[in-house]
């Protein structure tokens, strides 16, 4: 690292702007994930009561198979993970990093090791923001693309074996 590197004065609001906007996508997600996974179970509950009722059918089926399947993966998108995995360096602004610390030793870390100079400032709020990006392309925007696709998936084959039962008759 070089320590007498010069950073141009707009190179911190860069990186605020940058980790604002991945709290806003995080918060973003979750809240659709959320949504996904009220409606869903809406739809599950309202299908198993209809399944208990004795209608029973292939398209109820199918409804609820789908709602089901769709708001396990919501749930996995905004499940959270505080456990660091291996291959990642600590980030020492993730509370998963420093929950077993006491405060001092926590203030002691930022200010010996993270906060010694502006370029490791940079680097350990780089850290978070990659991180973070991560956490979002890797785990929550991925479950949550499958979550509606599968939902949406559920909806269109549950509305074609309707269709087909009600021309061709009932198929369960």
């Amino acid at each position: 690292m070089a320590e007498d590197r010069i950073w141009p004065d707009d190179a911190i609001y860069a990186l605020r702007t940058t980790q604002q906007h991945h709290v806003q996508l995080s918060m973003m997600a979750d809240n659709k994930a959320n949504m996904l996974i009220g409606a869903t179970f809406v739809v599950f509950t309202l299908a198993i009561g209809q399944s208990r009722a004795g209608n029973l059918s292939l398209p109820l089926l199918i409804l609820a198979i789908s709602a089901f399947a769709a708001a396990l993966l919501a749930a996995l998108a905004v499940m959270p993970a505080t456990a660091r995995r291996g291959d990642t360096p600590r980030n020492m602004l993730f509370f998963g990093s420093f929950g077993n610390m006491t405060e001092e030793d926590y203030i002691d870390h930022l200010l010996e090791n993270e906060f010694v100079s502006q370029e490791t400032v940079y680097r350990t709020m780089l850290r978070d923001i990659y991180q973070m990006g991560a956490i979002l392309q890797r785990k929550k925007y991925r479950f949550l693309g499958w979550a509606y696709r599968v939902f949406l998936t559920g909806l269109t084959l549950t509305l074609a074996t309707f269709c087909i039962e009600q021309v061709a008759g009932p198929i369960l």
